[in-house]
């Protein structure tokens, strides 16, 4: 029953559009054939301003005739025209969109680049939906009970007259070539149902494109209906924001499409006062008048004629539905098309009236060229001016600089490269050397800590190195001083035997100084020698303290040591720790510009990178294993290797000192010195009692809370019971805290040492402050041990643990570097490179490439001037061109008219 809807157009007063309908019977007519290509445009029915053109006799009505050439012409001229002016009119809305998107100054841009269009207002059930889809040709818009159209549509309708292929577009969505046009429905219905409740409409534009052999060139915009009721499922605050959203598009210089229901008074049309409020002289207003087929022919005509509400541009009464109609006095019902209805009734034939959805269709196209004709030099002063600014715009901000989205990505892949090379050359294998053995050392320090520096016997040891330097140092002075003794023998000796002539003159003089000398030098003698047999018993004494077993003890800790160390997971760590530096590196190069606006990038670049290390990771942990295997066993050094070492060792115990110093300067800057002081008197002898001094101080706190609060619920006691209740409660302390009352006083319930006075940080520090000391000391030992004679020795290796193991880490990590320089660092640098290029450059879509270099807001808003100067360059020369040929036509309409007026020259 309902046919097609372009059979139902094409029909006025003078072409009545088909048979007697009588003929069709009960059948509901038969359908027509499609309406040839560009009918819209070639239909002979003119309207009251085509006079000139054509000029109806009353013998040609219900007949059609070809137009005469001129006016063929001029039809083909205004549809290339509107065709070409829409074009330009899409290019200018993305230009728009993208001032919009700019923020302030948006709109401004926006209607200065913008050509006239067709707003399409009405009530809700005034048939606005219907006359669009008539003009379509299609039934393409939501329907629904409730209001379906929450959002502006914008339609363009684009002819094709070069083939018979139907679709519509959705831009926005990217959805291109839709044949099916109940998917164009459903997708209108989602797009405007995805409007909230609670906003009820929105003036975001849905942008839908129809490309017909059976549609005019057009654009038009589809507006929600005015509400007339209100009710639960529209609130008023719905109607407020309906005509906030048609007033939008009213104010600019549209053409006002307003459809009224002819079952409706006019006095009562939303659309009609609208209108009033944005174009009070009607000189861009068209009013439509629907269902003419629900007034009566005589009244429809007066509503189409009347001058109570005069617009320019007239009315035009339309029927979007097929029409009923009863036959003669018998209950046979026909149903008819649009053109059968007005051919049927006399009273819509007459001269200049208006009606049918052919001639609102060439309405439209005449009326919107016309506007846009009249628009199009301000147009080009617009466009001129939009493309000048941006110009110089381009110029100032960036200078010109030529920028492209494929430049772009390739410069800041260059960019990483660079970095990624500079990283390469600083980082080799002297730098990755240097890293381990500094990892290395560390954990040395951690095994001599773990073994040595927290041994009760380091200090007995560190004393026996230093005891053995000390008895060669004075073994070398017994040995000098007993030289020296016995020259100044041989000397006395000699003066004796010179002397012997003076015995004859003097002989008891002579004898009682000899004898004097003699007993001199005896005692002196004997007093050197007591000397230095008492040194040489302490010596021998301190030498007796050292056995057997404490050459086993050691020896044994410096194995233990050294399987520490060997044994750890030498290669796990060392191979760790040179993946976690590349890929701090590779975080450091994409954390910087460019690729700090690009995060989809960074992380590409990151999980390749650690792609590539994971899957050397595994070999070269077992290279690195396998390598390190035979120090496990055995560790041969050599004299110049242990040198190196001791020099090493010591200026590793000179950096702990340094840090040790540092942290309890630290302490001592974070608590006053005096109270940090007490503190730590009252740790030591603490410590000398073997108690904790911080368990005991939140013992405290403990039972002072629960007396506290025992005091607060219980009344208090007489005095008489208050000596037996302490004694109870001591008893009962003494007894949970120990076998005897000593031992409960020491953990809180006398407090003689006076706990409470501190808080647990500042006893925390104490005992710091009080490790961090005797840590000190031990160093201090230490360094003197390996300073002295003793540690110069490789036989003396058990004494000096921090010279062997110093030894042990560096061969451990001239082996481990030796393996994963090739197996790992080499063969990173070789594929990043190339996994960059495979992964960011090839392979990528014009779109992909562009959304990456719009991520960067700067290269973005340059890219968006260029885009935009070069599409304001496109419109540019066309607009230029569209000027010369209107110039062209108007120079040639007038030549004409000239030859006409005089025929002789």
């Amino acid at each position: 029953a309902l046919g097609s809807f372009e059979n139902w157009g094409g029909g006025s007063e003078n072409s009545p559009g088909g048979a007697d309908p009588a003929s069709h019977g009960g059948s509901g007519g038969q359908q027509q054939p499609p309406p040839p290509k560009g009918d819209y445009y070639t239909s002979p029915e003119p309207d009251s301003s085509d006079k000139d053109d054509l000029e109806p006799a009353p013998s040609s009505r219900g007949k059609k005739r070809a137009p005469s050439g001129q006016a063929a012409g001029d039809e083909n001229a205004l549809m290339e025209l509107t065709k070409k002016l829409l074009e330009i009119q899409t290019i200018l809305k993305t230009v728009s969109q993208g001032d919009g998107n700019d923020g302030a100054g948006g709109e401004k841009h926006s209607s200065a680049l913008q050509l006239p269009s067709i707003v399409v207002v009405g009530s809700q059930s005034s048939g606005k939906s219907s006359v669009l889809e008539a003009i379509v040709g299609q039934e393409f818009l939501p329907k629904g009970d409730n209001m379906v159209t929450r959002r502006p549509i914008e339609l363009t309708l684009v002819n094709t007259p070069h083939t018979d292929e139907e679709y519509g577009e959705f831009p926005q969505l990217g959805l291109d070539r839709i044949r099916d046009f109940r998917r164009i429905q459903r997708t209108l219905y989602d797009l405007n149902m995805s409007v909230p409740e609670s906003e009820c409409v929105s003036d975001k534009p849905i942008e839908l494109r129809i490309y017909s052999p059976h549609v005019p060139d057009l654009r038009l915009v589809d507006l929600p209906g005015y509400i007339q009721v209100v009710n639960r499922k529209q609130p008023p605050v719905l109607r407020q924001k309906i005509r906030d959203l048609c007033e939008g598009y009213l104010k600019q210089p549209n053409i006002i499409l307003a459809v009224c229901a002819a079952d409706v008074d006019l006095a009562n049309s939303e659309a009609l006062k609208a209108s009033r409020r944005n174009d009070p002289l009607g000189m861009r207003t068209i009013g439509v008048l629907t269902k003419m087929d629900t007034a009566e022919p005589d009244a429809a005509v007066h509503m189409l004629t009347q001058n109570d509400y005069p617009l320019h541009l007239g009315y035009i009464g339309v029927v979007c539905k097929p029409v009923r109609e009863k036959t003669g006095r018998s209950s046979h019902e026909i149903v008819l098309s649009e053109a059968q209805y007005f051919g049927r009734h006399a009273e819509f034939q007459r001269p200049g009236l208006q009606v049918g959805v052919g001639t609102l269709r060439r309405k439209l196209v005449r009326v919107l060229e016309e506007s846009m004709r009249r628009s199009l030099s301000t147009l080009v002063d617009a466009v001129r001016s939009e493309l000048e600014e941006t110009k110089y715009q381009i110029k100032v901000h960036y200078n010109d600089e030529r920028v492209s989205p494929e430049s772009y990505m390739a410069e800041s892949l260059d960019t990483l490269k660079q970095r990624f090379k500079t990283f390469q050359q600083q980082f080799g294998k002297p730098q990755l050397r240097a890293e381990v053995q500094r990892w290395l050392e560390s954990r040395v320090m951690d095994v001599c800590a773990e073994l040595y520096w927290s041994d009760s016997a380091v200090g007995r040891l560190s004393s026996h190195v230093t005891r053995s330097r000390a008895a060669g140092w004075w073994a070398d002075i017994r040995t000098k001083t007993s030289q020296a003794a016995s020259a100044a023998t041989g000397v006395i000796s000699e003066l004796l035997a010179a002397d012997t002539a003076k015995e004859q003159r003097g002989p008891r003089l002579a004898k009682s100084q000899e004898r004097e000398m003699h007993a001199a030098s005896s005692s002196s003698n004997s007093s050197s020698n007591d000397g230095r047999g008492a040194q040489a018993a302490r010596g021998d004494a301190a030498a007796r303290e050292w056995s057997e077993s404490d050459d086993a003890y050691w020896d044994h800790q410096l194995d233990r040591a050294s399987a520490l160390l060997t044994k750890s997971g030498v290669g796990r760590w060392t191979t760790q720790l040179v993946v976690d530096l590349l890929m701090d590196n590779v975080t450091n190069m994409v954390d910087t510009e460019p690729f700090m606006h690009h995060p989809d990038t960074r992380s590409a670049v990151l999980n390749f990178s650690h792609e590539i290390l994971r899957g050397k990771y595994h070999s070269t942990v077992d290279q690195v294993e396998n390598t390190i295997k035979p120090f496990k066993y055995e560790v041969e050094i050599e004299p110049h290797e242990w040198k190196k070492a001791q020099k090493r060792s010591g200026a590793l115990l000179d950096n702990e000192i340094r840090l040790c110093r540092q942290a309890l300067v630290k302490i001592r800057s974070s608590t006053p010195r005096k109270q940090l002081q007490q503190a730590m008197q009252l740790v030591r002898t603490a410590e000398k009692r073997g108690l904790d001094p911080v368990t005991i101080q939140a013992e405290l706190a403990r039972r002072n809370s629960e007396q506290a609060a025992a005091e607060v619920a219980s009344p208090a006691q007489p005095d008489s019971g208050s000596a037996s209740t302490d004694k109870d409660a001591g008893r009962r302390s003494s007894a949970a805290d120990g076998s005897d009352g000593s031992r409960g006083d020491e953990h809180g319930g006398g407090d003689e040492l006076g706990y409470a006075q501190y808080s647990p940080r500042t006893l925390r520090r104490a005992q710091q402050a009080l490790m961090i000391q005797d840590r000190l000391s031990i160093l201090h030992l230490r360094k003197k041990a390996l300073s002295s004679t003793a540690c110069s020795s490789l036989e003396n290796r058990r004494l000096c643990p921090e010279i062997f193991l110093d030894v042990v880490a560096e061969k451990l990590a001239y082996n481990a570097v030796l393996f994963i320089n090739y197996e790992l660092l080499q063969d990173f640098f070789f594929q990043f490179p190339r996994e960059l290029d495979s992964n960011l450059y090839y392979g990528k879509s014009l779109q992909q490439t562009r959304d990456f270099a719009r991520q960067n807001p700067r290269i973005g808003r340059q890219l968006q001037l260029l885009e935009r100067r070069q599409k304001l360059e496109l419109v540019m020369s066309r607009l230029q061109d569209l000027m010369r040929q209107q110039a062209a036509a108007s120079a040639s309409t007038d030549q004409h008219s000239y030859r006409r007026t005089f025929p002789g020259l």
